[in-house]
């Protein structure tokens, strides 16, 4: 992976990363790569709710950051469930192909929206400093794990 400038880099990396999994998993419905998927996507939504979304919380408007936050819970019942059924169940690719809708609305809208809010609001030092700090959280989650 090349190196991340700041915090936008950082999360569109992981939307990518993210959509990659998905992808295989539709495909080969293996449980190491769902596994894979379920421990990148929540780091990535610890991320975004706990470092990200409070810096840029202030540029944007508090139904916004309302809608966020319910989109996550949303995106982490599914997960949960998902988690609980395994690969092998009858209703995993159901809910799957749910999970992966929520997933692309989200990161589409952070990208398209969002992230072009904390562009224009937050110097680049500022998102640069927040991706060092998003990505040093990333690394020590994976380590522990």
């Amino acid at each position: 992976m090349n190196q991340i400038r700041d915090a936008l880099e950082l999360l569109t990396a992981q939307h990518e990363d993210i959509d990659e999994l998905c992808e295989r998993v539709t495909r080969s419905r293996d449980a190491a790569t769902f596994a894979a998927l379920a421990d990148r996507l929540t780091i990535h939504l610890a991320l975004e709710q706990e470092l990200f979304y409070p810096v840029i919380a202030g540029a944007v408007p508090a139904d916004v950051m309302t809608e966020l936050l319910a989109e996550h819970v949303a995106i982490k019942r599914i997960l949960a469930k998902l988690v609980w059924l395994g690969v092998e169940d009858e209703d995993f690719s159901m809910l799957f192909s749910q999970l992966g809708e929520l997933l692309i609305g989200h990161a589409a809208w952070q990208e398209d929206q969002l992230f072009r809010t904390a562009a224009e609001s937050l110097s680049a030092a500022r998102l640069a400093a927040i991706g060092a700090q998003l990505q040093a959280f990333a690394t020590n989650v994976a380590a522990a794990a």
